[in-house]
């Protein structure tokens, strides 16, 4: 009986083993050959600066948080903030970006980290964006998706067509939770990038 459990044990473990040996981008696109309601320790994925701080084991952390001001209703929540640890003299800083699924209020809200070298590239990709997005004509074209992807999972995606052109926000790696915003809200977004830039920079 004892050797049946040890080689079940060794079945279910093979899988994980090969999961890890995955590079980081990869792991979280390989579906799970496991029936639903199998419990499978998952290692987290380490994307950024503010991550890899923040999951440092046996370390004293402050963490400040800054609130940017935005109008894009509850789902959508942007913080500011600066992790800090004193005794090691270890500094990041960056942003939070928290989606809630406007479908199933009841979904853990998705949540993505950028540094701040990430947030700066973002804000000019921004810039970018809406200039694209205001020369959209109606020629052949079925579509045009114009996006940016941070390394946390942080995407900013916008789709013009022939319908309502919108832009959507999606954070999260494992299991993006997605929401949508109007074209006439990207400066809105730009600005509150600006404005976590210019908090992190003074700080």
């Amino acid at each position: 009986m004892r050797a049946w459990l040890l080689r079940g044990f060794t079945f279910v473990a093979l899988p994980v083993a090969v999961i890890g040996s995955q590079p980081t981008r990869l792991r979280a696109q390989i579906r799970d050959p496991r029936p639903p309601g199998v419990a499978v320790a998952v290692e987290p994925i380490i994307a950024t600066g503010i991550e890899a701080l923040l999951a440092t084991p046996n370390l004293f952390l402050v963490v400040d948080y800054y609130r940017i001001d935005m109008r894009f209703g509850p789902n959508l929540r942007i913080d500011a903030l600066v992790v800090e640890a004193p005794n090691s003299r270890r500094r990041v800083k960056g942003l939070r970006v928290q989606v809630r699924d406007p479908e199933n209020r009841r979904r853990q809200d998705g949540t993505s980290y950028i540094d701040i070298e990430e947030l700066i590239t973002l804000a000019q990709g921004l810039t970018s964006m809406q200039e694209l997005a205001g020369k959209w004509n109606y020629d052949d074209r079925q579509a045009t998706e114009l996006s940016v992807t941070t390394n946390g999972g942080f995407r900013l995606a916008v789709r013009q067509s022939a319908r309502v052109p919108r832009a959507f926000l999606s954070t999260g790696l494992y299991d993006p939770v997605v929401t949508s915003i109007e074209l006439a809200d990207l400066p809105t977004l730009k600005l509150a990038f600006d404005q976590a830039l210019a908090i992190l920079n003074s700080k």
